[in-house]
């Protein structure tokens, strides 16, 4: 008898973690999203530019304070490198809303630009016109401005 309960133990079907049944839970927009500011965060922590530069579309326009309209992937590349230079060594964007309109979405959030031991540098606000390009979500318009005071 204590042979057939091992048995029937034993040939039981093992219930899924519940770590598994979470990760089979959809992924939002909003998700997708600060995992993409998480990766361009990590991105600029190694000094990746390129890396950073992939994240966004061909047809990109990325407009910073205090230097011109940025055009396309290898012109935003560019600014980035600029930035990794000039000893930017990490970057924190928190996102506080997402709205989706199709194949865009509109992300408004705050950053945080950290230097070297964690230092923080600025901090601001931004805006992103996220675009859907394959299967991906790229950014497309990148606006961003400093909370801080202008320069003398």
């Amino acid at each position: 008898m204590a042979t057939k309960k091992a048995a029937s133990k034993a040939a039981a079907p093992k219930k899924a973690p519940a770590a598994k049944a979470a990760a089979a839970k959809p992924v939002t927009l909003e998700g997708l999203i600060k995992a993409n500011n998480k990766a361009l965060g990590a991105a600029v922590a190694k000094g990746d530019a390129a890396a950073v530069g992939k994240m966004y579309t061909k047809t990109a326009k990325l407009l910073a304070p205090n230097v011109g309209l940025l055009k396309g992937t290898k012109a935003i590349t560019g600014f980035w490198q600029g930035a990794v230079n000039m000893g930017i060594k990490g970057a924190v964007l928190k996102t506080q809303e997402v709205e989706k309109l199709g194949t865009t979405a509109i992300e408004v959030g705050a950053y945080t630009l950290l230097g070297e031991g964690g230092a923080k540098l600025d901090e601001g606000k931004y805006l992103v016109v996220w675009k859907k390009d394959g299967r991906e979500w790229k950014l497309h318009r990148d606006v961003f401005n400093t909370n801080g005071a202008p320069a003398a």
